[in-house]
C-alpha cells in the first residue's frame, strides 16, 4: 500500500530495469513510490530487509527488489533494484541517489519563507522522511538512521563529528587507535567502503593529492548527534558541498571550495561583514568569479581581480 503523502523528486524513474543505490535515509523506497503514483499496469513489492518469508510470483509487469540482497536470481521482468550499496548491474540503469537538495527540501516541507526552510534544513538536514516526521521526533529518526548504518560505530562519528576539518587518514587513524581496538587494515577497508557508497565524501587540496583532505557526511545534521562541540561553519560548508552538482571538487588555503572548470571559488561565511570578506578575497587568486556563500547577508562588493557575488544560502540555490 503507497504512502498518503508521496512528493516529487528532481530525479524521475521510468519504466526500464533500474538500479537505485544510496545510502540509508535518501530516499530510494520514496523514489519508487513516486513512480508508482501514476504507473498504469501491475507491480510487486519485495522488502528483502523484511526477514518473513516471501513467496515470489512474478506475474507482474514491474518487479520491485528493495534493500535486495542478491539471495535469489532477478526475474526476466522489468525490474526495479535498491541497495545501501554502491554497486553496479549489468542491462540496468543506475541512479545514485543523495538526500534531498535544499529546492526539493522546500518543497517537501511546503514551508512559505525560504528562510524558515533554511533553518529546518540545517537544524534537521536532509532527509527525505522528515517531511513526514513531526519535529520532535526528528532528531530521534536521526539517531535510528545513523545506529542502522552497518559500519564501526567509533568510525562513523569522527568522521561524522568532523566534517570540514582537514585531516589525513593516518592522523584519524592515530587518533581512533588511543581509542579503540582496531587494525589499519580494518580502518582503511571501512573508510574505502565509506567513500565507496557515498556515506563520506572527501574533497583534495587542488594540486596536492597528499595533503589533508575534508571529510563531508552525506547528512551534516548526524554532526549534531554525535558531539557538543558545535561548529556552525562545518555545518554549513557541509551543507553547501552537497548542493553543488560538480564532479570535481577542491579546497584551496584560500578558497572553501574550488571549481577548476568553471575557474570559480566560494567562500564559506555564515555571518560575513565586507571588511572580513574583501581581507579573504585579497588573498585569492587564479579564479574568474568568487561566490561568497553566507546565512542572511547581502553584499554587493567590487574587486579588480575578478567578479564577486556575496548571497544567502537560500537565494543562491534558487538562482541556479
Amino acid at each position: 500500500m503507497l504512502p498518503k503523502k508521496i512528493y516529487d523528486r528532481k530525479i524521475k524513474l521510468n519504466f526500464e530495469n533500474t538500479l537505485i543505490t544510496g545510502p540509508k535515509g535518501v530516499g530510494k523506497t520514496f523514489l519508487i513510490f513516486n513512480f508508482l503514483k501514476t504507473f498504469k499496469g501491475t507491480y510487486e513489492y519485495y522488502d528483502f530487509s523484511d526477514y518473513r518469508e516471501k513467496q515470489f510470483k512474478f506475474d507482474a509487469d514491474l518487479i520491485i527488489f528493495d534493500n535486495f540482497d542478491f539471495s535469489i536470481e532477478i526475474p526476466d521482468k522489468i525490474t526495479f533494484i535498491t541497495s545501501n550499496e554502491n554497486i553496479n548491474l549489468e542491462n540496468f540503469k543506475k541512479i545514485e541517489l543523495r538526500p534531498l537538495d535544499f529546492e526539493e527540501f522546500y518543497a517537501f516541507e511546503k514551508l512559505s519563507s525560504p528562510t524558515h526552510a533554511f533553518d529546518k534544513f540545517l537544524k534537521f538536514g536532509n532527509f527525505a522522511k522528515n517531511a513526514f516526521v513531526e519535529d520532535y521526533f526528528k532528531e530521534e529518526y536521526l539517531k535510528e538512521t545513523f545506529e542502522l548504518l552497518p559500519y564501526n560505530k567509533e568510525i562513523l562519528k569522527f568522521f561524522f563529528s568532523h566534517i570540514g576539518e582537514k585531516l589525513t587518514l593516518y592522523q584519524i587513524f592515530q587518533i581512533l587507535k588511543k581509542r579503540i581496538k582496531i587494525s589499519k587494515d580494518s580502518f582503511y577497508k571501512t573508510t574505502n567502503e565509506l567513500i565507496k557508497n557515498k556515506i563520506i565524501y572527501e574533497v583534495e587540496k587542488f594540486n596536492a593529492p597528499k595533503s589533508p583532505k575534508k571529510f563531508f557526511a552525506y547528512n551534516f545534521a548526524f554532526k549534531d548527534i554525535l558531539t557538543n562541540k558545535k561548529n556552525l561553519l562545518h555545518k554549513f560548508e557541509n551543507m553547501i558541498f552537497l548542493e553543488l552538482n560538480e564532479k570535481k571538487i577542491y579546497y584551496k588555503d584560500t578558497l572553501n571550495f574550488y571549481l577548476p572548470q568553471k575557474e570559480m571559488g566560494i567562500l564559506v561565511m555564515p555571518f560575513a561583514n565586507e571588511d572580513a570578506i574583501i581581507e579573504k578575497l585579497d588573498k585569492v587568486t587564479d579564479v574568474k568569479k568568487i561566490e561568497v556563500i553566507t546565512i542572511s547577508n547581502e553584499i554587493e562588493i567590487k574587486h579588480k581581480n575578478f567578479e564577486v557575488e556575496v548571497i544567502p544560502f537560500w537565494q543562491w540555490r534558487f538562482a541556479e
